[in-house]
């Protein structure tokens, strides 16, 4: 029924798929198979084969869980460095005239801003909110 080339031909494909999804289940079922290859190898029945693919398997997820989550929490939990200017004062250095765009500097960077009030050269505003490359700000 499963031969050792199956269930390492399937756990080749398996590592392959992780490395395009890096969510460490598609790992887990490869050990799963790979361990079913070797039990296969040793000529036990198909059923101890399925057996110990779905104990591993089971194994391998409750272990990597941890590792995953933490490294998926880390990825998402990390603003653009965008982001991070919401909240933030900058200057105006090209007049802002109500619903058009003028330009803001943050730090030495200059951004496209736009707001719903004319805003003077010279005065400071906050970051509203982000889009694209294009600021909403408003007078401070």
């Amino acid at each position: 029924m499963f031969s050792l080339e199956f269930w390492l031909i399937f756990a080749v494909i398996l590592v392959l798929g992780e490395l395009l999804t890096v969510t460490f289940y598609l790992l887990s079922i490869a050990v799963g198979s790979a361990f079913a290859g070797l039990v296969n190898y040793l000529g036990f029945d198909p059923i101890v084969q399925i057996l110990v693919f779905a104990v591993v398997t089971i194994i391998c997820v409750i272990l990597l869980r941890p590792i995953s989550s933490r490294l998926t929490k880390n990825s998402s939990d990390k603003k653009a460095n965008s982001d991070r200017l919401i909240g933030k004062e900058g200057i105006v250095i090209e007049k802002i005239i109500e619903d058009a765009m003028g330009t803001v500097d943050f730090i030495g960077d200059q951004w496209k801003a736009i707001s719903d009030t004319e805003i003077d050269v010279g005065e400071k505003v906050i970051v509203e909110k982000i889009q694209g490359v294009k600021l909403f700000v408003r007078k401070k």
